[in-house]
């Protein structure tokens, strides 16, 4: 599937696209510069996945009148921090501070995740030209609000940063348009997923209590948003109802009550549920 637009430019509000991926419906968000005579100036948040589906991104992004001006990975798990030589090896790739110390930290598991990733799901993995663009990103410089634009050809950008499902997750809040670009929350095809598999987290129970924190840092603007996207599924127009259902779940597996998540009968999804409840009671007992 090619990029659908989700919010459509008024004049002068950028255009926003996204671009769902065969693999568990992973995101890719483009956004498009207003037009100014010649060709828009694009921010691609988190492209993915497969190598034929980076390469296409590339060609749509051109084919739509985009230039890759800035990249901006959400958050430190290898499929949302790839990219292809095709959208230019010196676009500069934002992180937060925390999500590109971790990303530079780890990249060799990161690496070896994407290789057994592939594996796993009957992929031809990565060509060594993309194997080494994974992670490569820079953090945002302190004090800067959102994605930096030294040259001015994006639009306005606020990053939303909180420490739910990866440590250092950045959420995009486009303030023009009204989009919020979620990461790895608010889905409407995974439960909340709060441990983090590449840094460890800080225990069970206090990574559930960071991921109900990232919620709590998201509420204002999922409240107000016109369009929500989240990193994986389907972006909508109506995101109260994720931000409420991802509580009431994270607050059950802390009360240790059943829940009736309606995301639970989704594949892989009732082993992540017994999963993290096994941990959280684990962490409790102290092992």
């Amino acid at each position: 599937m090619g990029f659908v637009p989700v919010a459509e430019g008024r004049p002068g509000v950028e255009t926003v696209l996204v671009r769902t991926a065969r693999r568990l419906r992973t995101t890719t968000t483009l956004v498009l510069a207003p037009p100014t005579g010649g060709a828009r100036a694009a921010l691609l948040v988190d492209p993915a996945w497969e190598p034929d589906e980076l390469v296409a991104i590339a060609d749509e992004v051109r084919a739509l009148g985009g230039w890759p001006a800035a990249g901006f990975a959400t958050h430190a798990h290898h499929d949302h921090l790839l990219w292809h030589p095709r959208l230019g090896s010196r676009v500069p790739r934002w992180a937060t501070p925390r999500a590109a110390a971790v990303a530079s930290r780890y990249r060799v598991r990161l690496l070896s995740e994407a290789g057994a990733d592939a594996a796993r799901y009957g992929g031809a993995g990565h060509p060594p030209e993309v194997l080494g663009l994974v992670g490569r990103v820079d953090p945002i410089p302190a004090g800067e609000p959102g994605v930096p634009d030294p040259g001015g050809v994006l639009p306005p950008t606020e990053v939303v940063v909180h420490d739910g499902h990866a440590p250092g997750h950045g959420a995009l809040w486009l303030p023009r348009g009204g989009v919020l670009v979620a990461g790895d929350l608010l889905s409407d095809v995974e439960l909340p997923l709060p441990r983090d598999e590449i840094s460890g987290g800080r225990g069970a129970v206090r990574d559930v209590e960071d991921h109900l924190a990232g919620l709590d840092r998201l509420a204002p603007l999922v409240a107000r948003c016109a369009v929500l996207v989240p990193g994986h599924g389907a972006p909508t127009a109506d995101p109260v109802p994720r931000l409420a259902a991802d509580r009431r779940y994270l607050e059950a597996v802390l009360a240790g009550r059943a829940s009736d998540d309606p995301r639970l009968g989704l594949p892989g999804m009732a082993a992540e549920d017994r999963g993290l409840r096994a941990a959280v009671e684990a962490d409790r007992r102290g092992g």
